[in-house]
């Protein structure tokens, strides 16, 4: 029964608004109940000042058989305006006036209004009654004595008539209430759960592979923000799945090109295409191949180990200048046979820096590795390290085609190369730039590129790359 929000909703209000009626119910049955009980006993002392006058005035003072009719007849009309019946005694008890045929009145009754009280409570006045009548007893006065007694007998179900008249006009006006309440709930419980609804089934299209699936934002309420939110979670899997396609395309592509080599070349000294002498040649090739894949393997589990959560850097405190020069000294062989001229501007004498030095080390190669493989033989690569910030930073520049403005902003993606350095060098696989920005980023540090024409005429333009670290 209660499977849906929707449901649960609306059978919740719908019990709160029963809860509500039925209290309300309750005390107002009470309040009228009171209400009619209390206007009844007031119009009674109201109408027993006037009775209390016209019986002093016809029965002790006039003794008149035309006043007395006449007074019996004002009785009955006051009876009929308080639809009960009015009965007149003397200080002993006995029946002077009445409207109905009760000719005797209980003692008790009696005795407690000639002692000066008002009396209010329920009897059958010694049988006279089938059931117990509201008895309202209010003393005559003469000249400040109490000389006789009125008593006034109404019928319960006349009493509770009028309240129950008042009460039918709250039922029915709470009714109305009720109706219109249920519809306005349902219809905002409607208006909760149909973007949940919608939003539940755009989740289960996402999870059987359209991930193009959004949900309409109709409010700016917490279901409104919800969907905001969804469409967010649901724009980042879908470029997700985009990054994991193209990955996927990506290493395919580069895996492909060395295994394509390595099979065929060894399929062609097997089957004797490749002649004998030529052999350890081809063999070179597959060699270099083979170390070109199993870098690239390694290279892919190491962004995915810097992609986890539990990757942890070693920091520690070390000079990134005397680092620098042993990097340098690395690649020496690789930039003489460029015929490069290294410019290192160290503005420090030591800059002291808080990181891990393996793989700043590692970026120092990268970004070098770049350098010496870009740059047009006989120029100059330049590397310089300063404070500025508050920061450490490190650049290094160098003379070649450059980078294109469309190619800046995804330069440091896995596995993008741009075409100028798929046509001056193949041997890389793309993933020494976005190694560069994963390890800068695990330092919570920031890396960019600037790639600028020199001078005019000249197609070689300078690009440098700049990162910063924390100083010690």
């Amino acid at each position: 029964m209660f499977k849906s929000i929707l449901r649960r909703l609306f059978w919740t209000y719908a019990i709160i608004l029963l809860l509500v009626f039925t209290s309300l119910s309750v005390s107002v049955g009470i309040f009228v109940n009171r209400f009619a009980m209390r206007q009844h006993t007031d119009n009674i002392i109201k109408v027993s000042e006037t009775i209390e006058y016209w019986t002093a005035a016809t029965q002790i003072e006039d003794n008149n058989s035309r006043q007395k009719m006449g007074y019996l007849q004002l009785l009955r009309s006051w009876a009929d305006f308080l639809n009960s019946d009015i009965i007149i005694t003397n200080s002993n008890g006995e029946v002077v006036a009445a409207t109905c045929r009760i000719s005797t009145v209980p003692d008790n009754l009696v005795n407690a209004v000639m002692d000066g009280e008002t009396l209010k409570r329920r009897s059958t006045f010694n049988g006279a009654y089938r059931d117990e009548v509201m008895v309202v007893g209010v003393p005559v006065r003469y000249q400040g004595t109490v000389v006789g007694a009125m008593f006034f007998n109404t019928g319960m179900f006349n009493i509770r008539k009028t309240a129950l008249d008042l009460f039918s006009i709250f039922i029915i006006s709470s009714a109305f209430s009720i109706l219109a309440a249920a519809v306005l709930v349902y219809m905002q419980s409607r208006r909760i759960t149909k973007p949940i609804g919608e939003i539940n089934k755009a989740a289960r299209d996402i999870a059987s592979g359209k991930f193009d699936k959004r949900v309409a934002v109709t409010s700016a309420d917490e279901i409104g923000q919800l969907a905001s939110s969804f469409n967010f979670m649901a724009d980042s899997i879908e470029e997700l799945e985009k990054t994991r396609s193209e990955f996927i395309s990506d290493v395919s592509h580069e895996l492909r090109t060395p295994m394509t080599s390595i099979s065929g070349f060894v399929e062609g000294m097997l089957d004797g295409t490749i002649p004998e002498e030529r052999q350890a040649e081809y063999l070179k090739i597959v060699l270099d191949e083979s170390k070109r894949l199993t870098k690239m393997v390694n290279d892919m589990l190491e962004m995915s180990k810097m992609s986890s959560s539990e990757y942890k850097l070693d920091i520690s405190t070390f000079d990134l200048n005397e680092l620098t020069r042993v990097c340098i000294i690395n690649m020496g062989t690789r930039i003489d046979e460029k015929n490069l001229e290294l410019n290192v501007d160290f503005k420090e004498d030591t800059l002291k820096v808080l990181a891990d030095k393996d793989a700043i080390q590692r970026v120092i190669i990268n970004l070098l590795d770049n350098a010496v493989k870009f740059s047009y033989p006989n120029t100059t690569i330049g590397v310089s390290a300063w404070k500025e910030g508050g920061k450490a930073r490190f650049c290094i520049g160098n003379f070649g085609d450059g980078i294109n403005g469309a190619d800046l902003s995804n330069i440091f993606n896995r596995f993008y190369k741009t075409d100028k350095s798929r046509r001056n060098e193949k041997s890389g696989a793309g993933l020494g730039l976005s190694f560069v920005k994963n390890i800068i980023t695990l330092h919570k540090q920031h890396v960019w590129v600037e790639s600028v024409d020199t001078k005019e005429g000249s197609a070689a333009k300078y690009t440098k790359f700049t990162f910063t670290l924390e100083l010690a």
